[in-house]
């Protein structure tokens, strides 16, 4: 089976589908308190502009657009990191199938907005040090195990048996 298929990129973009209607319910629900997607659009900008760093991306000078370059960067990353997904089961000989699988992988893609991107926007390790109105560290673990609730859902929908 090849990794690199219509089947994986549908994977990808409802697994990424599925975390956000999920977070959109859990942030009604005060469960989450995530950063803005405007400001996530603008640290993008700022990565593809030569400037990672920040002390405070929510200080830095606004961009046109910057739901509009959130979103797609986003469904960018979470279609790659179903990729990676796949391919890592299929060299491994795991059936990504396996709810188990798919959420352990899941929730450790936390390491990249904890360890790179909450600390290259100002907000430290962790997200420790985000705005007072966030809940960054729990936020992110609860929206990234609903991307592994939609990485198993989608396997088991769109993956022969």
């Amino acid at each position: 089976m090849s990794v690199f298929n219509l089947r994986s990129v549908l994977i990808g973009i409802l697994a990424t589908l599925t975390m956000d209607v999920l977070s959109a319910g859990a942030y009604k629900l005060h469960l989450i308190a995530p950063l803005p997607p405007r400001v996530i659009g603008r640290w993008f900008v700022s990565v593809v502009q030569g400037h990672p760093l920040h002390s405070d991306i929510s200080q830095a000078p606004a961009v046109d657009h910057e739901v509009a370059i959130a979103a797609p960067v986003h469904y960018a990353i979470g279609l790659t990191l179903a990729l990676v997904y796949l391919l890592a089961s299929l060299v491994l000989g795991l059936t990504p199938r396996n709810p188990f699988l798919a959420l352990g992988f899941a929730l450790g893609t936390n390491l990249l907005p904890w360890l790179l991107m909450f600390p290259a926007m100002g907000y430290g390790w962790f997200g420790a040090h985000g705005p007072p109105e966030t809940r960054l560290f729990t936020s992110s673990l609860i929206t990234h195990g609903f991307y592994g609730i939609g990485l198993w859902l989608s396997t088991s929908i769109l993956l022969p048996g």
